[in-house]
């Protein structure tokens, strides 16, 4: 974040703090168990920016008649007016979802708003590190994933609108930047796997969160406290609450980057299967504690849908690459990138189960 940009958060939040300084009495309260008279801030300063989300980390000195203290917030500032109270209702929806008493002892939370307007969200501080900066040994930070998507996504057994892949499947084949011959032979390997995907998920659907990946997870690690890790969910701004969604939609979107990126190092998946079956562990302890199971959404015991759904991730991320010539290294590095994810595909599809 540069100089330009601090300083205009820190002119937007001086004009607005008064309408959350109740929530700077409540902080102080905490601390001195008793209420303050008087409250000024002495100084902000925006400390970091969670990943790509957009979110910044702001400090907040405060001086008051009991004494001196800091509160930490995080504040998003969008550009168009109105879209704020969109993401307000959001960041609701899903803060009511992981509040229930039987996530606690998963440690699964969601930040709380304390104040908007038209183009600005005040949130709760948000402490720890986001997924890929935290130190937390790989397999525990995918299962922590898997967990937080889980008590997100609900164990209700909802139909899946399957309709949906097979569009966006269809109309992602057609402006496939490769030969008509190439075309045909991915759509037949699809043909063989989509009525597999198609019957396996008959009850797998869910509301969506829309954009999970791995920047929207924050580790927050409390020593000596029980339990020791929270895992917060933040940054829903594509939330979706038709029920009638895939479950693979949301994890697959979380995998499909890495999938690409561990297929190019090394043309192999192994690091990338452990991830997921971490991942899917960590989702089934919650579902495991609500009593319900993988199997009540998929049939068959297999995973070929979520070869499908990765397939189909990455099918369409081919499409959104047309144009990152900078990225790539001009048109010959945009033709090996999709000659290289159509290659990741057809291992996908090959498969037609998640090998061990």
């Amino acid at each position: 974040m540069n100089e330009s940009h601090q300083d205009r958060l820190k002119v937007v939040l001086m004009r607005i703090i008064e309408g959350f300084s109740d929530y700077f009495v409540s902080r102080l309260e905490k601390s001195y168990h008793q209420s303050p008279t008087t409250i000024d801030v002495r100084n902000i300063s925006v400390e970091r920016k969670l990943g790509t989300t957009g979110i910044h980390i702001v400090k907040v000195q405060l001086e008051s008649d009991l004494g001196l203290d800091e509160a930490s917030i995080a504040v998003k500032i969008y550009d168009e007016q109105e879209q704020a109270l969109d993401v307000v209702k959001r960041i609701n929806i899903v803060k009511q979802r992981l509040s229930q008493k039987k996530y606690s002892p998963f440690g699964i939370s969601s930040a709380a708003v304390i104040f908007f307007s038209r183009s600005v969200i005040v949130m709760e501080g948000i402490q720890g590190d986001v997924f890929r900066d935290s130190k937390i040994p790989r397999p525990q930070k995918y299962r922590y994933a898997g967990r937080s998507l889980a008590a997100f996504h609900g164990s209700e057994s909802d139909h899946c609108w399957f309709d949906k892949y097979k569009l966006l499947l269809s109309r992602s084949l057609e402006n496939l930047p490769t030969t008509r011959e190439f075309k045909q032979s991915l759509s037949a390997m699809f043909a063989d796997v989509v009525p597999l995907a198609e019957q396996a998920s008959h009850l797998s659907g869910s509301i969506s969160f829309g954009d999970f990946h791995p920047g929207n997870l924050i580790f927050d690690v409390r020593i000596g406290q029980k339990p020791m890790i929270i895992t917060h969910l933040i940054d829903p701004e594509y939330l979706d609450t038709s029920t009638e969604h895939d479950r693979l939609e949301d994890i697959c979107n979380f995998f499909a980057v890495e999938a690409v990126d561990q297929y190019r190092q090394d043309r192999e998946l192994t690091k990338f299967r452990m991830n997921v079956k971490s991942f899917l562990s960590g989702y089934r302890e919650v579902l495991a504690h609500e009593q319900t199971s993988f199997q009540n959404y998929y049939s068959g015991g297999n995973y070929i849908p979520v070869n499908f759904h990765l397939a189909l991730m990455i099918l369409m991320s081919i499409i959104n690459i047309q144009d990152m010539e900078d990225l790539f290294g001009g048109e010959r590095g945009i033709q090996n990138e999709v000659l290289l994810r159509c290659q990741l595909i057809e291992k996908l599809l090959n498969w037609n189960s998640f090998p061990d």
